[in-house]
């Protein structure tokens, strides 16, 4: 990647480098690239292009001499939408070449560029206008005929409307509407940012004309959501006609239940009828979930708009009280766990897309108590129907302070917790020497193979290492080389080492040595120890892999927290306790791992606050040392984290990325006491509760990233830094050093919402047994009532 520079112009506000630009005001992208990059990318592209004609038979002359305008040739600065997923004319708001692509106006139609002779490179300047609409948005430098690799990125630009321009931008919002080029995502996207963004100057500013625009939007994405609706339903049932078309056929007689036999022809012929009936069922299938994709995105596109209405303190300024009564009444039929609108209750009809969202002939005005009564019981029914409960919603601090009551329920709670942790997962004195023993017999073994640099040594990572772990867990182990003998997994040298070691733990009188993941990314050899504990053999697994330095990183920063914090020790216990029993922590099934439970749990800690303002958790990564040494109010953290050979740590498997593997880890007594001083005798109860309310109903998973930065982390940053997809509306974790790594990337949509359904269960079990009239069960009982396993009723689709 060339070392290429880019920055903005913002020239309505005469600030060089403005974060911020009005709608329709005028930018200047500047642009850098150096000459060297460009000349060997002019000489790579016509050999490209030389040897492709030659394939082609086609005469191509070569050019006598290569000039600047050969070089910049589809050169392209293009404006996007932050986070849009690929370049090029079709995925950007406007687009434009350097050079002008009819050669018959000639250079004069070009966009200005120079040549610096004394720094080697090419730089020039390309005008635009800012998007009619709000939102966020960047400049990138590619080549058209090359739009898959961005040479350089923009910051991003806020764009945002002045109070004069909201009836300009909703104007042409309407007109997008009614042109019904698109199927109106888009559209219905762009007036949600509009309604969430209107925060007027003045609030005696005269926005009539905007209000009637806002009303024709609103009307016009109702009429989108109900042509929706529409076509949802008829896909429906002609899936449905299908499948059971497929099943009528299916049973049918065959040939052989009436002794009617027609040989080797008959059979192979059979065989290809299941095959096509296999094949369409499959069809039938993706259909089906295409459909059920499409129309749950228009709900929460939808629902997006009435959100940003409801929650909008200004926005009786745009609209009439009598319009968002009847929208507010509308929001009350959503419901994002389920991802849907609730039937209407108003519409008395059998049919079904009439009692769909957009459909507002029947809402009640004005808008009275059993109206929206009315709208909650619909609701509840649908999610009695879709996710077997009705959620409880109650804010914990609500529940905690309701009394005697409750302060003993969370009391009772937060004890069984310590204890079942104190019996069942704690590891004992006796464990970790075990541990160590087994890891040194290992290291044994490998160092009498010769078969490594000298100075290799076996290390454990992973819950064996980083207190969040049980007795029981696996032994996670890597072989970690030394710097000086960097070059030894390269080749495949270390694969050959790693094989010829298998062979000497067998001769050990180590078992089940498996060998069959080590031609993965990470070499792992996978193996038993026989170990004796007071006569009695205990086979202890293992897992040993080659050169994993991130891995030894991610369990220092766990244990480090681990340390300072028993109290999140206890509460991940509990955490994955509930997620391995409700089924919902197996990346191998496209769920959650344990470590991506980790850190939501650390993540939440690090948000939540006490009640000086405080967290709960300090950031490791970004607390200020000498807070650290002394924590007084109020918490601090660092600017940016220290570079130093140090901290910067080279990635083992990618070349030219870096890790800053900083984080604060010396002197921690002061951090303890910090954290020991949040450990009320019900504030383990309370935190568990307040973690699965927290990701059942506060965190937003369509915006946000699970992040343990500094800062809050958009996901329209990470698919613009890291390609992460934008549209992905569920449940994404930043490694806390792979910066580029989601740690969820495993989880599947629909899996995504069976553990937001799960968080919501768990919370809603803890919120109803808390108010409960009857008495309350013991906190074991709890316990045992949020893990309760998985019966084959419950299971997904």
């Amino acid at each position: 990647m060339p070392a290429a520079s880019f920055n903005l112009a913002a020239a309505a506000q005469n600030k060089p480098t403005s974060l911020i630009a009005r709608t329709r005001s005028e930018l200047t992208a500047r642009w850098v690239l150096p000459l060297p990059y460009l000349r060997n990318r002019a000489i790579r592209r016509f050999e490209e292009l030389k040897n492709a004609a030659e394939e082609s038979k086609v005469t191509r002359p070569p050019p006598q001499n290569l000039t600047i305008r050969d070089a910049l040739k589809t050169l392209t600065v293009g404006l996007f939408r932050r986070g849009a997923m690929d370049n090029g004319a079709s995925s950007s708001i406007v687009s434009k070449e350097i050079l002008c692509a009819d050669s018959k106006d000639g250079p004069d139609k070009d966009y200005f560029f120079n040549i610096d002779q004394r720094t080697d490179t090419v730089f020039g300047t390309v005008p635009f206008y800012a998007p009619r609409t709000p939102g966020n948005v960047v400049f990138r430098l590619y080549f058209e005929d090359e739009p898959h690799v961005t040479l350089a990125c923009g910051p991003c630009i806020e764009v945002v409307p002045n109070d004069s321009d909201y009836d300009s931008v909703l104007r042409f919002i309407l007109s997008n509407f009614k042109s019904k080029k698109t199927n109106g995502m888009s559209s219905l996207s762009a007036l949600a940012t509009v309604f969430e963004m209107f925060k007027p100057r003045r609030t005696n500013a005269n926005f009539n004309d905007a209000g009637r625009m806002a009303w024709g939007c609103v009307c016009e994405a109702r009429k989108v959501v109900e042509q929706a609706a529409q076509k949802f339903v008829n896909q429906k049932e002609e899936i449905e006609e299908r499948l059971e078309a497929i099943k009528i056929k299916e049973e049918l007689p065959d040939l052989k239940s009436l002794n009617v036999s027609g040989g080797d022809n008959e059979t192979k012929k059979e065989e290809d009828e299941n095959d096509d009936t296999d094949a369409k069922n499959d069809a039938i299938m993706k259909d089906k979930f295409t459909n059920e994709r499409k129309w749950r995105e228009m709900q929460h596109a939808y629902s997006s708009i009435l959100r940003a209405v409801v929650s909008n303190k200004y926005i009786h300024l745009l609209m009439k009280r009598d319009l968002l009564s009847t929208m507010r009444l509308e929001y009350e039929l959503w419901c994002p766990l389920c991802d849907a609108f609730a039937p209407i209750p108003f519409v008395k009809t059998k049919f079904e897309a009439s009692k769909m969202p957009g459909n507002v002939s029947a809402f009640p005005y004005p808008a009275g108590k059993d109206h929206y009564q009315m709208c909650r019981s619909s609701k509840e029914e649908m999610q009695q129907t879709m996710l077997g409960f009705v959620p409880q919603v109650d804010n914990v601090g609500e529940i905690a302070r309701g009394g005697k009551k409750g302060r003993d329920f969370f009391l009772d709670l937060s004890s069984a917790m310590n204890e079942m942790y104190t019996n069942e997962y704690a590891v004992s004195e006796k464990v970790w020497r075990r541990r160590e023993q087994v890891r040194a017999a290992i290291e044994q073994v490998m160092s009498n193979s010769r078969e490594f640099p000298p100075g290799t040594k076996v290390a454990v990572f992973g819950s064996s290492a980083n207190g969040f772990g049980s007795p029981n867990s696996d032994l996670d182990l890597c072989l970690s080389i030394p710097a000086s003998a960097a070059d030894f997994t390269n080749d495949g040298k270390g694969v050959e080492a790693m094989t010829n070691l298998a062979s000497k733990f067998t001769a050990a009188g180590m078992r089940d040595v498996n060998t069959e993941r080590l031609t993965a990314r990470i070499p792992i050899v996978k193996f038993n120890v026989p170990y004796n504990d007071n006569g009695t053999e205990i086979l202890v697994e293992c897992d040993l892999s080659l050169q994993n330095p991130l891995a030894l990183l991610n369990t220092s920063l766990l244990r480090t927290y681990a340390t300072i914090s028993p109290m999140s020790c206890v509460l991940a216990s509990i955490i994955k306790r509930w997620a391995k029993s409700r089924d919902i922590n197996n990346p191998s099934k496209h769920t959650l791992s344990s470590y991506g439970y980790v850190l939501m749990l650390t993540y939440f800690l690090k948000n939540a606050r006490r009640g000086d303002g405080n967290p709960i958790l300090p950031n490791l990564q970004w607390v200020d040392p000498q807070w650290a040494q002394n924590p007084t109010n109020p918490y601090r953290e660092i600017a940016a984290k220290p570079k130093s050979p140090q901290t910067l740590v080279a990635h083992p498997t990618l070349e030219n990325y870096v890790v800053n593997s900083y984080f604060y880890r010396q002197g921690l007594e002061g951090l303890q006491k910090y954290c020991a001083d949040n450990n009320g005798p019900s504030t383990i109860g309370v935190l568990l509760a307040s973690f699965f309310h927290y990701f059942a109903y506060t965190f937003d998973y369509k915006k946000h990233v699970v992040s343990l930065g500094n800062k809050l982390v958009e996901k329209e940053v990470k698919a613009e830094e890291d390609g992460w997809s934008v549209y992905k509306s569920g449940l994404a974790i930043e490694d806390p050093f792979e910066l580029f790594y989601d740690v969820a990337h495993v989880v599947k949509a629909n899996n995504f919402l069976h553990i937001k359904k799960e968080f919501a269960l768990a919370y809603s079990k803890i919120a109803n047994e808390a108010q409960s009239k009857r008495d309350i069960i013991t906190g074991k009982e709890l316990i045992d009532m949020i893990c309760e396993p998985v019966s084959q009723d419950e299971g997904r689709d």
